[in-house]
């Protein structure tokens, strides 16, 4: 990995800054005792700062990203921060009559779908835009199966 490139050099960034925010909201827990208000918001952001972060620093293989590559890592981002803090901001509504989505109670359908569901669907396009299509040339192939066939030396 070539540190100085631009789109490993932002992952790292952002996987730092995301990591530093969940310290920070662990750290604020740890010395207050209780979790203090700022606390799962700093852990909700944090969290979706270091998870775009992991994909940018995949989707960095030519050591800079597109431009779709990063509007479609943004949009994920506002996805994460949206289900986290619609996660967060909902009232705790327990019993028989809570909302449901898709099957779910509401608050874990939020989590369930848009913090699990969209970034499992969202990490195969973004490998599939950033994969080089020469990497797998008719040449690769053939050595491959000699390779295989190879007896042991």
């Amino acid at each position: 990995m070539h540190a100085s490139s631009a789109g490993t050099r932002a992952g790292l960034v952002m996987l730092i800054a995301g990591v530093a925010a969940v310290g920070c909201a662990y750290a604020g827990t740890v010395v207050d005792g209780a979790p203090p208000a700022w606390a799962p918001w700093a852990l909700a952001g944090g969290t979706s700062f270091a998870s775009v972060a992991l994909f940018v620093l995949g989707a960095a293989t030519r050591r800079t990203l597109s431009r779709g590559i990063a509007a479609l890592l943004g949009a994920l981002f506002v996805v994460l921060v949206a289900a986290f803090g619609a996660a967060l901001a909902l009232t705790p509504e327990i019993g028989s009559g809570e909302a449901l989505l898709l099957g779910l109670p509401l608050r874990l359908s939020i989590v369930f779908y848009g913090i699990g569901l969209v970034p499992l669907l969202i990490l195969p396009i973004s490998f599939a835009l950033t994969f080089d299509p020469t990497a797998n040339g008719p040449g690769d192939a053939a050595s491959r199966r000699l390779s295989r066939t190879a007896p042991p030396e």
